[in-house]
C-alpha cells in the first residue's frame, strides 16, 4: 500500500507519496529493486533509446525529469529533450513529452536549474547539425561555422507546462577559439544560498576538443536571463569530462567528474569564488569510477537549522563493473572523504541524476542498463536507510520519513 508522509519542517508542512520500501526488507529487498519507470523507448513514442537523466525539485514532492529521446540508439542520434514531472514524490509520472525538438539535428545532455526566487526552469543544451558526431576529428572550434557545435536554452516559468522556444547562448557560454565542443553536465544545475554569491544559477560543463577534456561551469546572477563562462581547470593530472557540481559550507563549490581514459576513481575540484575559478583537480579515491558519469547534489549546509545543522553530499554512480551496482555515498566535510556509501541494486546502473524529494528524502533518477538503454528509473531513497539509521537528514529529535 502506497501511504503519505506527513512532516513539518521549520514550519512548513509536507505532504508527499513515496513508493513502499521498509527498514525491515533492506536485507533482501534493494532500492532499485522498487523502482518506478519514468521514460521508457518506443513506449506512446517512436525514439530507439532514452538516455541522459537530469532531475530537479521545486520543493516536496516537486519532481521534472529530463532526457534525451533518441531517434536512433547513438549519442548523436537525432534527439530530442524531453521531460516527465511528478507532483506526488515521485510515485507517478505524467506522460512524457518533447520540450524541444531538434528536427533533424541533434540536442545533447539537458541540464536543468531552478531559481527558487522567480520560480524559473532553465535548460541548457547543445546542438550538433546533422551528420556531425562528436567522435569524428574535425569539428570546427569557435561560433561562426555552420557545422560548429552551439549550445542553447529554453525556459518554463510555469512548472513545465509551458516552454520557450530554444535561445541560443553560444557566445556567452563557449570560448571563442580552441574549443569546438562545451557540453553541458550532464546533470542538474545549482543555485547557491549563501554569500557571498546567495542566488546564482550554476551548470557543470566539459570542453573539447574530444579526448583533451577540462572542466568548468557556467553562470548566471540574474536568474538565468545572461550566462558567463568560468575559468576551466588547468592544475590536473589525466583526463576528466562529463561532470557534477554541489554548493558547499561558506559559499564554496565543489564538481566531482568522471575520470576519462584511465584510472578507477573520480574527480574532486573544489571553488572558492563560486565557479569562477577552480583549485587543483584530485583523485577521489572513496568514489569508484568505470568510466561513466555521476551524479551530485547538495542535501544541506551547516548554517541550515532545519536539516539540523549538518553539510551533508550525495553521490550516485555505478559502484563496480561496468556501468552496474548503483551505489549512493555521503559526504559530511564537504566532498574530502566520503564515509557512507550504500548499494542501490545489484542490476544494470548506467547514467544517473539524483534531487531532494522532501526532508530526509533523496530521488534518484537513472539509467537501468548499459547499452541499447530503454528504461530511466526513479527511486526514494532515505538518510535513515542509508546511514542505517545514524543520521536522518533531520533535526535530533524529529522522526524520519515512515514507509510502512
Amino acid at each position: 500500500m502506497m501511504k503519505s508522509i506527513v512532516r513539518s519542517v521549520a514550519g512548513i508542512i509536507c505532504a508527499v507519496a513515496l513508493p513502499v520500501f521498509t527498514q525491515e526488507a533492506v536485507q533482501e529487498v534493494f532500492p532499485c529493486d522498487r523502482a518506478v519507470n519514468v521514460f521508457s523507448a518506443g513506449h506512446g513514442n517512436s525514439y530507439a533509446s532514452i538516455r541522459i537523466p537530469a532531475l530537479i525539485s521545486m520543493g516536496p514532492g516537486q519532481l521534472i525529469a529530463f532526457a534525451e529521446g533518441r531517434y536512433k540508439n547513438t549519442d548523436q542520434g537525432q534527439n530530442d529533450i524531453i521531460m516527465s514531472r511528478s507532483k506526488d514524490g515521485g510515485k507517478t509520472w505524467s506522460r512524457p513529452r518533447a520540450i524541444a525538438k531538434s528536427h533533424g539535428a541533434t540536442f545533447n545532455n539537458p541540464s536543468p536549474v531552478y531559481d527558487a526566487k522567480s520560480k524559473t526552469i532553465t535548460v541548457v543544451f547543445q546542438r550538433y547539425p546533422e551528420g556531425v558526431s562528436e567522435r569524428q576529428g574535425n569539428i570546427p572550434d569557435g561560433w561562426d561555422d555552420s557545422r560548429c557545435i552551439r549550445n542553447f536554452m529554453i525556459q518554463s516559468r510555469n512548472g513545465g507546462t509551458s516552454w520557450s522556444k530554444p535561445v541560443e547562448i553560444t557566445q556567452t557560454t563557449k570560448r571563442p577559439a580552441g574549443v569546438d565542443i562545451m557540453a553541458f553536465g550532464p546533470n542538474a544545475g545549482v543555485q547557491l544560498k549563501n554569500a557571498p554569491h546567495r542566488g546564482r544559477l550554476l551548470i557543470p560543463a566539459n570542453e573539447g576538443p574530444f579526448g583533451k577534456w577540462v572542466i568548468s561551469c557556467i553562470y548566471s546572477d540574474d536568474g538565468g536571463k545572461n550566462w558567463k563562462l568560468g575559468n576551466p581547470t588547468t592544475n590536473q593530472q589525466g583526463m576528466v569530462n562529463e561532470t557534477s557540481i554541489a554548493e558547499t559550507d561558506n559559499g564554496g563549490v565543489v564538481m566531482v567528474a568522471r575520470h576519462w581514459g584511465g584510472g578507477n576513481c573520480r574527480r574532486i575540484v573544489w571553488s572558492e569564488d563560486g565557479g569562477e575559478t577552480w583549485g587543483k583537480v584530485q583523485d577521489a579515491p572513496d568514489l569508484f569510477c568505470d568510466s561513466t558519469q555521476n551524479s551530485l547534489m547538495t542535501y544541506s549546509l551547516s548554517d541550515q537549522t532545519a536539516y539540523g545543522n549538518k553539510s551533508r553530499l550525495i553521490f550516485t554512480a555505478p559502484g563496480a563493473g561496468r556501468r552496474v551496482k548503483g551505489t549512493i555515498a555521503m559526504s559530511y566535510d564537504n566532498g574530502k572523504t566520503w564515509p557512507v556509501s550504500k548499494l542501490l541494486g545489484k542490476g544494470g546502473f548506467a547514467y544517473s541524476s539524483t534531487a531532494m524529494v522532501a526532508p530526509g528524502v533523496v530521488g534518484v533518477l537513472y539509467e537501468e542498463n548499459a547499452n541499447n538503454i530503454k528504461n530511466l528509473k526513479f527511486v526514494p531513497v532515505t538518510i535513515d536507510w542509508l546511514t542505517d539509521g545514524k543520521d536522518t537528514g533531520l533535526p535530533a529529535g524529529q522522526k524520519p520519513p515512515v514507509f510502512p
